[in-house]
């Protein structure tokens, strides 16, 4: 039995502000342990119910994705980490041979007020992600991205709000809550050791119920249609610029790009370079 698993930052355990996710703040460091910490409690629940194989792909985008410690982390399983990745951005090593996804340490979505580090691909630059108008997270994405390949979501590890909004979109999904936010910055804190060990049990119990065919598979959308609406004003020279080498992307409005494909791992990318694209004009193709 094969579990993939995209690890992410703010929602780990211990992790209460975004200078615990960037490189400079004081406790980054130790919420690197955190998050290798993480990992390992949800690869030994799962193996405790049988799953033999795993693969841990970083999700979070500080340090080139190279944040989990690498002689603290289980030795058994693969780890895909740095970019690029020659794949869908952080989703490179996700296809039809897993079994299950889990989700470590991932957040709310941008526009949620309240949920340890919410936002939804950048921090800075994007106010809202929508899928056909409707705020999406990080989470669902993934969760569309398994979907199309077969493959269910059945472990969401992370605050009360992501957990909440991923059992709103993947019914059956087990949650492990580490902590409960009441900004994006503060919250109730369960200490790591302590949810660590409920992220050991959740999985475990995900893993049993994977096994039993029990996690249903996320209800795939009629269409991927995307909006990023940016938290600054694209000029008029770079709005210019994207629709004369950039057709595949619409300007809706001086602040909101859109664009659809048939695949959500390319729409993912396409979103993750949507910033760069609103800033210059033009980029590399993707």
């Amino acid at each position: 039995m094969r579990i993939y698993l995209s690890v992410d930052m703010e929602g780990i355990s211990g992790v209460t502000r975004w200078q615990d996710v960037i490189a400079s703040g004081q406790d980054y460091q130790r919420a690197r342990s955190w998050m290798t910490a993480d990992v390992n409690a949800a690869i030994a629940g799962a193996r405790d119910a049988g799953a033999t194989e795993f693969v841990v792909e970083e999700n979070h985008g500080v340090e080139m994705l190279c944040n989990l410690l690498l002689d603290e982390i289980d030795p058994t399983v693969d780890v895909v980490r740095g970019i690029p990745r020659g794949g869908s951005t952080t989703a490179a090593a996700l296809d039809g041979s897993f079994d299950a996804v889990f989700l470590i340490g991932h957040h709310a979505k941008a526009g949620d007020h309240v949920g340890f580090g919410a936002h939804t691909i950048s921090y800075e630059n994007y106010r809202e992600v929508r899928l056909l108008g409707r705020p999406i997270s990080e989470g669902e994405i993934f969760a569309v991205i398994a979907a199309q390949v077969g493959v269910p979501v059945a472990l969401i590890a992370g605050d009360d709000v992501v957990c909440a909004e991923m059992q709103s979109v993947c019914p059956g999904i087990v949650t492990a809550e580490v902590k409960r936010a009441l900004s994006t910055t503060g919250g109730w804190i369960i200490p790591p050791a302590r949810a660590q060990e409920i992220i050991r049990k959740k999985a475990r119990k995900a893993t049993k119920q994977v096994r039993k065919g029990s996690i249903p598979m996320h209800q795939l959308p009629p269409r991927i249609a995307m909006e990023i609406e940016l938290r600054t004003s694209m000029t008029g020279a770079v709005q210019d610029s994207i629709a004369e080498f950039h057709p595949e992307f619409t300007v809706k409005d001086d602040r909101t790009l859109m664009f659809e494909h048939e695949q959500m791992a390319v729409a993912y990318r396409m979103a993750c370079i949507a910033g760069t694209l609103a800033e210059k004009g033009r980029v590399k193709r993707y």
